[in-house]
Formats: structure tokens, C-alpha cells, sequence
């Protein structure tokens, strides 16, 4: 048997037939086919169909037809379509025709080009549209019939393919990753652009998955898919690792994925493949391990800082309480935890501190002070600042900076009190010095000795913290180290006595002007001449009387006759008047024939 010409057949078939490529455009034609639409061979091939027949209402119908073809691989049929076609002389002639159109395969299974037959049915809709009363016989009747029926089936056709185009928009649009797999080797039907996005850009439709995917082998995702093939039991993955090669150098890409494989069963309760869905979760679990990590560092800060911390949120639950908080409140924090601070702490609504944290939740402000609290026992300094969570609060104990600040405002009245007092006094012995000097050099000699002398006072009540000194190193002080007065000259003797800081200045200035007449006219003027200062003390009178009384005596002897002055000049002033009222006490000063003698009693 010859041969056979298909080809000729084709150019020769009464039938219109066209052959299309995979962008529409007309590869070929047969005679009957120009016949019927009126044109030449030349002016077709090349074409694209719809620029070659432009057409108001059928080129949508008539393209989607085509495209369900290029998109399944199967059959489509055009029962009855309105596509009017341009006559020679111009103008349109209206045309009803009933297409089917073929997918031709290449060698690897894919469409390579689509042969469409027509046929031209506009004289039977026609017949169909005077009506069957008008037919000649039943054969009209008949053809009528089959025209309704058959634009019935094109409405409802070009219905479902406008819904199945509007779910496949849907499925190809929606964020999350989408595919389906067919048959018990798991072979890609459809997947959506977020799944091709995830894997990379590859030919998937008509692949298994291990022929897909082959990376991934030895992560257990086929075993998943065979077992949920196998039992029908969907599987669901929680942030599952997964690792992909991307790109044409095979980049290997670790992903964390949400999915669900989901059974696809159909009426007869047959398993035919499986819907597989999800979200990549990948960045989502960086911001959640970085968030955590912050979180993490935060909370080692806030318990290695030296300040109390705790949080609350917008209904004064605690929700966080550092390790210096626990410490200072005596508290463990896990019993303080989800607890209302108002009722761990009784605080009154007027309360200082509660008003500083209302404060800081209505104006969305800072505020700092400090209170003293009952719960330390102490004063505390406390900052409160609002987020959107609730309050962050930090505070401290600062009852010994309290203390110290008291301290050092009782250590500057002190001083300003003792500054008051000494500039009073270097007042009195200027003014004393100057009424009783003969001239403006003695003057200026007497002063700037006893100024020396209250200098030196200082000095010692300075070493001591202004706290007070001792008796004998007043003593000591004023004779040896202020006059240069010799230790083998004075002797003293007594008891150690503590002084109070205003009773040494002036036992300090009295000594003074005993020593410097004592060196100008009595014992001390000549070698053989001594001094002798000796006290005693008389115990409290009661339990109750914290002060003591002092017995001091100043004796000269040895030294050159003395005789009582015919004025009395600063000395006698400063000793009996000044020392007197300073101490609550008596001084006798007596300028006896052996030298002169000093008695003094007071209250210490």
C-alpha cells in the first residue's frame, strides 16, 4: 500500500481547516478554508489570527478557547459562535459557526500547533431564528432544536471558562505558595507564582516532584507526600526547614516553610493527588530570633544594671521585675509577677509616687522624684517612663545620699555659725587691740599676735573636724608652737579633758595674753622665771548635768616683781569679761608680789 498523503487530504478535505502556532498566528490553510472565509493564501500566512479577522464579539470567546487548549493539552470545542467576517467589497457579513480545535504534540509531549475546523452554520441559525412555524419540514424543526441546544451549551461554556479563568487568576495571585500533584508519583498539575518564587524558576507542569526536585531527596518531603497518599491523612509542617537550589547555579537556599499537604479525593472517595499550601515563614523567624536575642540582651542589661527595674502593663500588673528590685523590696519576683503594684504596696490614689505613675500614663511623659518609702524604710529617687506597653520604671535607695546632704547642710550652718562667731571675735580683739595701743606700730604688733594665737586655735579644732580638742593640747599648742615658749620655762599638769569647740578659742586667746605679759613683764621675761598651769575637774552635780566644772590656775613664779596695772588693758578685758561669759564662769586675776595668778572656774 502506497503512502499516504496527508497533506493532500488536507488541502483537499471539504472541511475548512487552519493550523495555528502557539502565538495564534496562521501557519497554513486549506481551500475550503479561504473559500469560506473569502480571502487569499497570501494575505493569511504569518498572521496572527486576530489581526487577519478582527472580529467585535467573538475574538474573546474564540481566544479562550485557544488558550484552554495551549493550558490542558486537550480538545476544545466551540459549539456555536458569532464571528462575522470582512467581505471583499468591505463591510461585514454576518457569520455562526461551530469550532473544534486540536492540539498537535511535539516529541517531548508539549504543543506545538493547533488545528482548528470550522464549521459555518450561519444559514442553519438562520433557519433557527425565523422560527420553527416557518420551517418546510421536520428537519428545520429538528436543526432549530439542535441550535438552541447548542447555544446553550456555548453560554454555559463560556461561563465556566469565564469562573475558571477568575479561579485561576485567584490561585496564581494569592500570597501563600500553592500546587497541586496528581497521581501516586506526585506530578506537578499546577502551581501557583509564589510556589515558583520559593522554588526558583523551573519548568514544573507534567514533573514529578523527585523529578522536580530532586534536592530533595534526603529531606524526607517524599516519604511525607507517599504517606499521605498511602493513608489519606493530610500532614501539617510548622516552620519546616527545607533547603532549595536557586537559580542556574544551583544556589542552595535554606527556606522555613508553613504548609499543609492536603489529600485530593474525588466523588467516589478515590485518591487522586494532593493540594499542597503554605507560607514562607523565613523572615518571620529571623525578626522573632533577633527579637528574642534583643529581648535577651535587654534583660541581661536590666539584671547587671546597679538600679531597681520593674515593669507594668496599662493595668499596674507587674510583668517584669529585675534581681536589684527583689533585693531591695525582700521580695521574690515570681510571687510579685502578673500581681497590681498597688496592691502589693499599698499606696494611697493621692500618694506621691502614684500620682507620678498616673501622670506618666495620661501625658505620655517622664517623671522623676523623690519620696520616701515605707517598704525600704528610705528616701528614693524613682524615674517613670510611658511606652506603649505600659511603664518602665528604674529607682534606687538614696537614703544615705539623704544623710549626706543633711549632714553636709548641718556641716554649713555650722560653719556659717562658727564664720559668724570668729569674725566677731577678730572683731572685738581689733577693736580692744586698737583702743588700748599707745601707737599705730603696737597696735599693729598686739593684733597680728593674738589674730596668730586664734589662728593656731583654729588650726587645732580644724585637725580635730571642729569637734573639740583636748586641754593640754590647747596648752600646748598656744604656748609652744604660737609664742615659742620652752617646755622647761612652763610645767602643766591635769587630767585629759575634752574641750567644746568655743571653749578652747577661748581658753586658747586667754592663754595667749597671759603668756605674752608673762614673756613682756613677768616669769617668762627671764631664764630663771617659770610657769605653772595645772587644773582639776569636779565631777557632774546629778546624773542629769552633762556639764563638768574646770579648776584652772595660771601661776608665775621666779620672776620679776609685778604690780597690779593702773588700767586695765585688753588682757584683763578678754580674761575677765569675754572668757567669763564665754565658759558660764568666774576669773580671778590677781598680780600678786611673786608673780601674777590666774584662777578660772567653769562649766565645760
Amino acid at each position: 500500500m502506497p503512502p499516504i498523503d496527508f497533506s493532500l487530504i488536507f488541502s483537499h478535505s471539504p472541511n475548512p481547516y487552519v493550523l495555528l502556532d502557539t502565538r495564534f498566528a496562521l501557519v497554513d490553510m486549506n481551500d475550503a478554508y479561504l473559500r469560506v472565509t473569502m480571502r487569499e493564501r497570501a494575505e493569511l500566512v504569518g498572521r496572527s489570527m486576530f489581526e487577519a479577522f478582527p472580529s467585535d464579539g467573538g475574538a474573546d470567546v474564540l481566544r479562550a478557547s485557544l488558550e484552554r487548549v495551549l493550558e490542558t493539552g486537550q480538545v476544545d470545542h466551540l459549539p456555536l459562535i458569532r464571528y462575522d467576517i470582512a467581505r471583499p467589497e468591505g463591510g461585514f457579513e454576518e457569520r455562526y459557526w461551530s469550532a473544534t480545535h486540536t492540539p498537535l504534540l511535539d516529541a517531548s509531549g508539549a504543543v506545538a500547533l493547533i488545528l482548528q475546523h470550522t464549521v459555518d452554520v450561519t444559514e442553519l441559525h438562520r433557519l433557527r431564528s425565523r422560527g420553527p412555524e416557518n420551517a418546510p419540514d421536520v428537519v428545520a424543526r429538528i436543526e432549530t432544536d439542535v441550535f438552541h441546544r447548542a447555544e446553550a451549551v456555548s453560554h454555559t461554556n463560556r461561563l465556566l471558562d469565564a469562573e475558571r479563568l477568575r479561579l485561576r487568576s485567584l490561585f496564581d495571585q494569592a500570597p501563600g505558595f500553592m500546587a497541586v500533584l496528581t497521581g501516586p508519583s506526585h506530578v506537578f498539575e499546577l502551581a501557583n507564582a509564589a510556589y515558583l518564587d520559593i522554588v526558583g524558576a523551573r519548568d514544573l507542569i507534567g514533573l514529578s516532584v523527585r523529578e522536580a526536585l530532586p534536592e530533595l531527596e534526603d529531606q524526607a518531603f517524599f516519604l511525607l507526600l507517599d504517606e499521605v497518599y498511602r493513608t489519606g491523612r493530610p500532614f501539617i509542617g510548622r516552620a519546616q526547614p527545607i533547603t532549595l537550589h536557586r537559580g542556574s547555579a544551583a544556589e542552595r537556599t535554606l527556606f522555613h516553610l508553613d504548609f499543609i499537604y492536603q489529600p485530593i479525593i474525588d466523588a467516589s472517595g478515590t485518591m487522586t493527588g494532593i493540594f499542597v499550601q503554605g507560607h514562607d515563614v523565613t523572615e518571620r523567624l529571623r525578626a522573632e530570633e533577633a527579637l528574642a536575642a534583643s529581648h535577651s540582651q535587654m534583660r541581661e542589661i536590666l539584671e547587671t544594671i546597679s538600679e531597681a527595674f520593674y515593669a507594668i502593663d496599662p493595668q499596674d500588673r507587674f510583668t517584669y521585675v529585675n534581681r536589684k528590685a527583689e533585693e531591695l523590696w525582700g521580695r521574690p519576683r515570681d510571687g510579685l509577677i502578673g500581681q497590681v503594684i498597688w496592691d502589693v504596696f499599698d499606696r494611697a490614689p493621692d500618694s506621691e509616687i502614684r500620682r507620678a505613675h498616673l501622670r506618666a500614663s495620661v501625658l505620655g511623659s517622664a517623671q522623676r522624684l523623690e519620696y520616701f518609702s515605707e517598704a525600704l524604710g528610705g528616701w528614693v529617687e524613682s524615674s517613670i517612663y510611658p511606652g506603649p506597653t505600659g511603664l518602665s520604671v528604674f529607682f534606687r535607695d538614696i537614703t544615705e545620699r539623704h544623710r549626706n546632704e543633711e549632714r553636709r547642710q548641718l556641716m554649713v550652718n555650722e560653719l556659717n555659725h562658727r564664720v559668724k562667731n570668729s569674725l566677731a571675735v577678730v572683731q572685738g580683739i581689733a577693736s580692744q587691740t586698737l583702743r588700748a595701743a599707745r601707737d599705730l606700730d603696737q597696735a599693729r604688733s598686739d593684733l597680728t599676735a593674738r589674730l596668730v594665737a586664734l589662728a593656731r586655735a583654729h588650726d587645732l579644732l580644724t585637725s580635730e573636724s571642729w569637734e573639740g580638742a583636748d586641754l593640754a593640747e590647747v596648752v600646748r599648742a598656744t604656748l609652744e608652737s604660737g609664742l615659742g615658749v620652752q617646755g622647761r620655762q612652763v610645767v602643766t599638769s591635769g587630767p585629759s579633758l575634752r574641750l567644746s569647740p568655743n571653749a578652747a578659742l577661748s581658753l586658747a586667746l586667754a592663754l595667749h595674753e597671759l603668756a605674752t605679759n608673762a614673756i613682756k613683764y613677768g616669769a617668762l621675761s627671764v631664764e630663771a622665771g617659770r610657769v605653772e598651769i595645772s587644773w582639776a575637774i569636779d565631777p557632774p552635780i546629778d546624773a542629769a548635768t552633762v556639764e563638768r566644772g574646770l579648776r584652772l590656775s595660771w601661776t608665775e613664779r621666779d620672776g620679776p616683781p609685778v604690780a597690779a596695772p593702773l588700767r586695765r588693758g585688753f588682757g584683763s578685758r578678754l580674761l575677765q569679761r569675754g572668757l567669763a561669759a564665754e565658759l558660764h564662769g568666774t576669773v580671778d586675776l590677781a598680780f600678786e608680789p611673786d608673780g601674777v595668778v590666774c584662777r578660772i572656774e567653769a562649766l565645760v
